[in-house]
């Protein structure tokens, strides 16, 4: 049983995710903004025999990452950066707040857990993080400028992090979900 830690799991993809590999026998960490989400997801997980807890976590806040990995249990073995939102505009009607937020969520978020979590994955000498991109990470859609740009960078990221020195049972690989 390895220990997972998803974000934005208290639903869609992300909580499809934590069920599925709690059903695999694995230890489930259910994040996402609100923690009564996240327990809602987790207790589902438990009344079907899995194991999993809940934490509330903001990736786009160093402060919220420190703290939902000091109130874990366990290392975290598995990364799956998941959290991610969607805001249709042409670029010149999307405010750049929102498309700052976009980036922080998706791209910026996902390089802070990952930030996080490799030490300790170099230490143990196992790790696995996983990029949740989409159709988005390949090809581009109108009126969608964030959230292609995000996705387009978390390939980036993800390679890159694939390159870097490492201990020989680490791992970093995207996964673009059928749309």
């Amino acid at each position: 049983m390895r220990s997972l830690l998803i974000t934005g799991a208290a639903s869609g993809i992300g909580a499809g995710m934590a069920h599925e590999l709690a059903r695999a026998g694995h230890h489930v960490i259910v994040s996402d903004l609100q923690l009564r989400d996240c327990q809602a997801v987790a207790e589902q997980i438990r009344a079907n025999g899995g194991s999993a807890d809940a934490v509330a976590l903001d990736v786009t806040s160093d402060a919220s990452v420190a703290a939902a990995f000091a109130s874990l249990s366990r290392p975290v073995e598995v990364l799956v950066n998941d959290a991610g939102l969607q805001h249709v505009a042409p670029l010149e009607e999307f405010t750049m707040t929102r498309w700052d937020y976009l980036i922080q969520v998706m791209l910026v978020g996902a390089a802070r857990l990952t930030r996080a979590v490799l030490p300790g994955m170099r230490e143990r000498r196992f790790g696995r993080i996983v990029n949740i991109g989409s159709i988005h990470s390949l090809v581009a859609s109108p009126n969608k400028s964030a959230y292609v740009a995000a996705k387009h960078g978390l390939i980036g990221l993800t390679r890159t992090i694939a390159l870097r020195p490492r201990a020989p049972t680490s791992r970093s690989t995207r996964s673009v979900p059928a749309t």
